[in-house]
């Protein structure tokens, strides 16, 4: 298959739905990085969970397969369209809604304070972060986890399309939560998870 350009600053939906079409696809969640999810969101069967900039899904049912109840949300048609075809096995388990978190109101299925775990997989930086950090804690239960995944911007290279986050912006993080920790995917320090737990 021929390599994709990805220009990822560009966050329209029909730029995203073009490159769905091309067949544009997130790295599949590897055991290592599965397993840190689960053991810092402290993961429980028939936890709310949900996960935001979902793509074709591949995150959205592992955490159905661990036995949670899992609304994920992309704004490209194509890659919910990709993503229902692929998992429709699980039923009223897996929902998967077309929604734009920084153009569209609320979805009404976001209750306050019923959210166990919303999980961000190289979405968060795509986000208007301000707004979404708001509702998330929201969203959330006393206990509650926003758990992203994302880049350090020290460690990618300047021809990179995607910088990630800076220090400064991964430490801000902490604001407004009782608890926040982050870990290492990739042995470089590079690819890292944030979790995020307690909104106050």
């Amino acid at each position: 298959m021929k390599a994709l350009n990805v220009v990822h600053e560009r966050q329209t939906p029909e730029y995203w739905n073009q490159l769905y079409k091309a067949g544009y696809r997130v790295k599949e969640p590897v055991a290592f990085e599965r397993e840190m999810f689960r053991n810092y969101a402290m993961v429980k069967s028939g936890m709310l969970a949900v996960d935001v900039g979902c793509g074709r899904g591949q995150m959205s049912a592992h955490m159905a397969k661990w036995g949670l109840m899992v609304l994920a949300y992309d704004f490209s048609d194509v890659a919910i369209e990709d993503a229902r075809a692929s998992h429709e096995d699980f039923g009223d388990q897996l929902s998967f809604v077309r929604h734009d978190f920084d153009a569209d109101a609320t979805p009404p299925e976001l209750v306050p304070g019923t959210v166990d775990i919303i999980s961000c997989r190289h979405s968060f930086e795509f986000l208007d972060r301000s707004r979404f950090i708001t509702d998330a804690r929201r969203w959330l239960t006393r206990s509650g986890v926003l758990q992203i995944t994302t880049h350090r911007a020290r460690q990618m290279p300047p021809s990179a399309a995607h910088q990630g986050l800076r220090d400064d912006e991964i430490e801000g993080l902490h604001k407004g939560w009782r608890y926040m920790t982050s870990y290492g995917l990739d042995g470089e320090d590079s690819l890292i998870g944030i979790v995020l737990r307690g909104p106050r």
